[in-house]
């Protein structure tokens, strides 16, 4: 697979301490038993693959530069430093990092150890995100999460003290038994501990995991008109704390966007690698085996992903999902619709506050990002 413009690279690590009841991610709880089958077989796909991606006929390859790297789980701040090391030992043969190179880990609250964070800024990561989801105790209690409150405080300033300033705070909206006045709470709280970006995603119900037998009544969720006051709470205190709302649901003090998170919503290629991973290279999407066993087993095989959307209408619904807009003429290229229904559906929408149309861009409003696939669909 020759002239891959792939800049960015996603690496899996499946180990919990516990598994979260709204949690489909590929990843277990008390099976650090295998960690070290894991990397190796997480090494060996790295490099059997890069070999297959790079390798030229006469036998030789170049490296390839990275801008971003994210590794995500699970809990990556589970695993020892040394594994890591290993790790991108495995990678600079294959690899060269920009100095500006983001490289983010995330961490969950309650696994934060002085001596890890030491050893993972040692080898070059400089961003971490946290999963607090909350500054309650009992919406934390309801999500099933086994961190405190206090294990979150306690977990920034360690990574403050570790010398990492760009950290992320995860936080999940619209969980039964949250209030306004909870919400509000969490958010002013957050503000505290100036973190340079925040990111807040409702709750959603997944198949296959203990919440959706849990609510399989709709009726103990949050409507989604109370569920969008407590997004629009969100917009506005964050905003007037000068965070940039550049993502739908993602903020940012300015200069501290996640380039690895950009790069997905601009549809660009990106590498991936372990357990569940999922790539998209030169247009191709594949994945790996979701079953870790099986993945330790056969690291290298992977399956085609039958993508049915259309590549096109899927860079728009990425695109959209940023506060830069995205091109009328895309719409307008794979819409069904006349261009005359094109222009009174974007007028009523306008009207109705959902979007704003600029230099033949769509941008889409607060309210519009809160239902942007809905628009789209309307659209085309």
């Amino acid at each position: 697979m020759q002239n891959i413009k792939a800049e960015s690279i996603y690496i899996h690590i499946p180990f919990c301490k516990t598994k979260c009841p709204y949690c489909d991610f590929a990843s277990w709880a008390k099976k650090e038993h295998l960690i070290d089958q894991y990397f190796e077989s997480l090494i060996s796909e790295i490099r059997t693959k890069c070999e297959a991606y790079f390798i030229s006929p006469t036998g030789s390859y170049s490296k390839k530069n990275i801008q971003t790297i994210f590794i995500g789980g699970g809990t990556p701040s589970l695993v020892e430093p040394k594994y890591y090391k290993k790790l991108f030992a495995e990678l600079n043969q294959f690899f060269t990092f920009d100095k500006a190179c983001e490289i983010t880990m995330e961490l969950n609250p309650g696994t934060a150890r002085d001596d890890f964070l030491e050893g993972y800024t040692n080898l070059g990561i400089n961003r971490i995100s946290i999963g607090a989801q909350s500054f309650n105790e009992n919406i934390l209690s309801t999500l099933g999460r086994k961190h405190s409150v206090d294990e979150t405080i306690e977990a920034i300033f360690k990574i403050k003290k570790a010398g990492i300033i760009n950290f992320n705070l995860d936080f999940i909206y619209a969980v039964p038994g949250i209030t306004k006045e909870i919400w509000k709470e969490t958010i002013l709280r957050a503000l505290e501990f100036e973190p340079k970006h925040i990111s807040s995603y409702s709750l959603s119900i997944e198949p296959n995991t203990p919440f959706e037998l849990i609510y399989k009544n709709p009726k103990l969720l949050p409507t989604d008109d109370f569920s969008f006051d407590l997004y629009f709470e969100l917009c506005s205190i964050l905003k007037e704390n000068n965070f940039t709302h550049y993502e739908v649901s993602n903020f940012a003090k300015p200069g501290y966007e996640s380039k690895h998170n950009i790069n997905y919503w601009l549809a660009k290629d990106f590498f991936a690698f372990g357990t569940g991973a999922h790539r998209c290279l030169n247009n191709l999407r594949t994945s790996n085996h979701k079953d870790l066993e099986t993945y330790i087993s056969y690291p290298n095989i992977e399956n085609i992903i039958d993508f049915h959307t259309d590549l096109k209408f899927e860079k728009i619904m990425l695109n959209s999902r940023l506060n830069t807009g995205f091109e009328l003429d895309l719409i307008k290229e794979i819409s069904s619709r006349s261009k005359k229904e094109i222009s009174t559906l974007l007028n009523d929408l306008s009207n109705d506050g959902y979007l704003e149309l600029l230099n033949n861009k769509i941008h889409l409003t607060d309210k519009g990002l809160f239902v942007n696939n809905e628009i789209l669909l309307k659209l085309t």
